[in-house]
């Protein structure tokens, strides 16, 4: 019998699967929902300002069950105005949300949770959270036992940081886009470079951006043999785990990596792809490796008319630069080798001296015209 543990690692693999193109994301809701009895899983989202659900993702659902719901049900579902009320990223039981005994007695529970799914309560996690819009994976079980449900519900918290981070890189164009472009055209538009490495540290594939990380020679370049050189010496480390083939569950890395001397940062996520026995056998692991400048491209070519313009100190512009780049202030402290409420403090004097309030208000400002 598989351990909770165990299956946690699958449903991660799956998670960069699905983003990567190794398999698809109704892969890998199928195998959410096996992991609940009887469980219907959905991967879907909230407007709070439409009554009507958006579910492009589903798993166990009926066409009719899920047109009921997203047509009607969604706006008298008694968990969803609640889901502002909970941390992002914390998987909860509906129980936890709503009570069980106010739940029975809803027109959601009796005629649609119960009566057309067949099922008692629901386990979820809010993976996103947006000013009018919630991005939920959410499971309905026909089981009613707390302790399994919050078995189930500990797992979401594991899981959700995965899924934050690979619909980072997605909703950069369009979530849910039927239509999006190539998973090179998608990296390279946000500036990623993407490589998939074998175990011997041979490049299998690569996009655009990689191959301008390569010619700049960090954080990764190609040496004299044609091996792929990680200038990160936990790095390098954790590739080695990940591509073991003594060691096929290795969790995703993430790590923040600096030139010396330079003014250049990157984060690196290394995953190891799920591919079948076989093809292990045959060629070895590969591991997807993910080099994201820590400052986007569009906002250095702002850097020169932010010094001029502004009344920032040179480390204001790089601490504002890269926060507008999506980073936490955490990260930015890793990355500018500052402490945490030193890059705080600078924060609140570039708020300050651009008149703006928010890491979103200040991405604007940047990117505007």
């Amino acid at each position: 019998m598989q351990q909770p543990a165990d299956v946690s690692v699958q449903l991660i693999d799956m998670i960069y699967a699905s983003l990567f193109g190794e398999c698809g994301w109704q892969d890998f809701l199928d195998a959410v929902a096996k992991t609940s009895p009887d469980g219907k899983a959905a991967l879907h989202y909230h407007d709070l300002a439409s009554p009507v659900a958006h579910v492009p993702y589903m798993s166990g659902f009926s066409a009719g069950e899920v047109e009921t719901f997203s047509s009607h049900f969604a706006s008298v579902n008694p968990w969803i105005p609640r889901m502002g009320l909970v941390p992002v990223g914390r998987g909860l039981c509906g129980d936890e949300i709503f009570t069980r005994n106010n739940l029975v007695r809803t027109e959601f529970y009796n005629d649609w949770l119960k009566r057309q799914a067949g099922c008692e309560t629901s386990i979820g996690v809010s993976i996103i959270r947006e000013k009018a819009r919630t991005f939920i994976l959410s499971t309905a079980t026909s089981s009613a036992d707390p302790e399994r449900n919050r078995e189930a519900a500990e797992r979401y918290t594991v899981l959700a940081p995965h899924l934050r981070r690979a619909f980072d890189f997605i909703r950069k164009r369009d979530l849910f886009a039927p239509d999006n472009q190539s998973l090179k055209t998608l990296f390279d538009s946000i500036g990623a470079g993407l490589f998939y490495v074998s175990e011997k540290k041979r490049l299998r594939w690569s996009n655009n951006t990689a191959a301008q990380i390569l010619a700049a020679g960090f954080p990764l370049h190609m040496t004299t043999g044609g091996r792929l050189d990680i200038r990160c010496q936990k790095s390098a480390a954790a590739f080695e785990r990940l591509a073991s083939r003594n060691d096929g569950q290795c969790e995703p890395y993430t790590a923040i990596v600096q030139a010396d001397g330079a003014d250049s940062s990157y984060r690196l996520t290394m995953v190891r792809i799920q591919s079948s026995a076989f093809t292990e056998f045959m060629e070895g692991p590969t591991v997807a490796i993910i080099a994201e400048p820590m400052v986007a491209a569009p906002l250095k070519d702002r850097r020169s008319a932010l010094m001029e313009t502004s009344k920032l100190t040179v480390t204001e512009i790089k601490v504002a630069l890269s926060v507008a780049s999506g980073n936490t202030p955490r990260e930015v402290a890793t990355a500018c080798q500052m402490h945490y409420e030193t890059v705080r403090t600078h924060l609140r004097s570039i708020y300050s001296k651009l008149g703006v309030n928010s890491q979103v208000a200040l991405a604007a400002l940047l990117l505007g015209s």
